[in-house]
């Protein structure tokens, strides 16, 4: 029997693909998913590529008001409602330079107390703002958190639910390593770390007893603590504060296997003989390295000692490569390597 629950659940790139047929369908997407899964950067991204100007507001701090306007006296002593300039756009009003229309996203939506959430439900189906009508080009997104997280949120309505399309997002760690840690050039220590244990991208636990978790959020951290600088013992506490003291600990002890790899002038000298490593911990460190310091001077012989590599590490180094060195995609021997992995890199 199909689980109906995980009808529901979506990994990054479903989010992606789903919030883009509701906004062309004229209807309001709400993602819920863990704290930290990286909901947020999807939205954002979505509104990049739409061209459209990201108008951020959190509902969890809204006040009812926020939404209905506040009122003012007109000429004949009438009191009217005004819209806050700064969240709704409204018809008539000239679009950014720049930009096709506006994204307004309503973040933590599901931590707003039931009043504003009232407060919202003419904005969400009818798109108005007290009598005001939002401009024909502002396209709506909500997200939040899921109750059984242990994070504040507030059950919908049953009025509220029907205006929404509901999705669940789930981390997916090889969409992360492609679309997040590759397309962003994360430290290689970080992708070499997290390819070797891939479980501790998102290893939340609503019953957890450390000061935070790891998730993509918290490695994000992670890779601004340490980009371009040495791993130390003594900053363990740090990374700790971002992605908790046991897997600070192992990312240390990690990092360590670095001192004993083989060097890029090692590779270079002899691609055919130059050792391979036999564990994987070494084997995941020396891929991100070599991934992180090609070039296209020095792409032969990296290739060809990465073809005595099993096929996972070879497939993640050129998927990396098609991310991050586009200029590489023309080299004879990127051409040459495509003819074996060509399947399983489209994939």
């Amino acid at each position: 029997m199909t689980d109906t629950a995980t009808l529901y659940r979506c990994k990054p790139r479903q989010i992606r693909s789903h919030v883009l047929d509701c906004l062309y369908a004229g209807v309001v997407p709400f993602i819920q998913g863990s704290p930290g899964a990286g909901k947020s950067s999807i939205v954002l991204d979505v509104f990049k590529e739409l061209r459209l100007f990201p108008i951020d507001h959190r509902l969890s701090t809204s006040a009812p008001e926020d939404l209905t306007g506040l009122p003012r006296f007109d000429e004949n002593g009438q009191a009217r409602f005004a819209p806050f300039a700064d969240l709704f756009p409204l018809e008539g009003w000239d679009i950014p330079e720049g930009y096709d229309g506006w994204g307004l996203f309503l973040d933590e939506f599901n931590s707003a107390p039931k009043s504003v959430q009232a407060a919202a439900y003419k904005l969400i189906l009818d798109r108005q703002v007290g009598q005001h009508k939002l401009h024909p080009n502002v396209v709506i997104v909500c997200a939040g958190n899921l109750s059984t997280d242990k994070a504040i949120t507030t059950n919908l309505s049953t009025a509220m639910q029907s205006r929404l399309i509901h999705l669940e997002m789930e981390t997916d760690f090889e969409e992360w390593r492609q679309d997040v840690a590759f397309k962003q050039n994360y430290d290689h220590r970080i992708i070499a770390f997290l390819s070797y244990k891939p479980s501790l991208l998102m290893d939340f636990r609503p019953e957890h007893q450390e000061k935070t978790f790891c998730c993509p959020r918290t490695w994000q951290f992670m890779n601004s603590l340490i980009k371009g600088k040495e791993v130390t013992d003594d900053k363990v506490s740090l990374y700790a504060g971002a992605i908790t003291s046991g897997v600070a600990v192992q990312f240390v002890q990690f990092t360590k296997v670095y001192a004993s790899m083989v060097s890029i002038k090692d590779v270079l000298a002899d691609p055919d003989k130059c050792p391979v490593p036999s564990d994987n911990a070494t084997k995941w460190a020396v891929i991100s390295h070599l991934m992180d310091q090609v070039t296209e001077d020095d792409f032969a012989g990296i290739t060809a000692y990465v073809n005595r590599f099993d096929m996972t590490f070879r497939i993640v180094f050129f998927r990396s490569v098609m991310s991050r060195n586009k200029t590489l995609n023309r080299h004879p021997a990127f051409a040459k390597a495509m003819i074996e992995l060509s399947r399983y890199l489209n994939d």
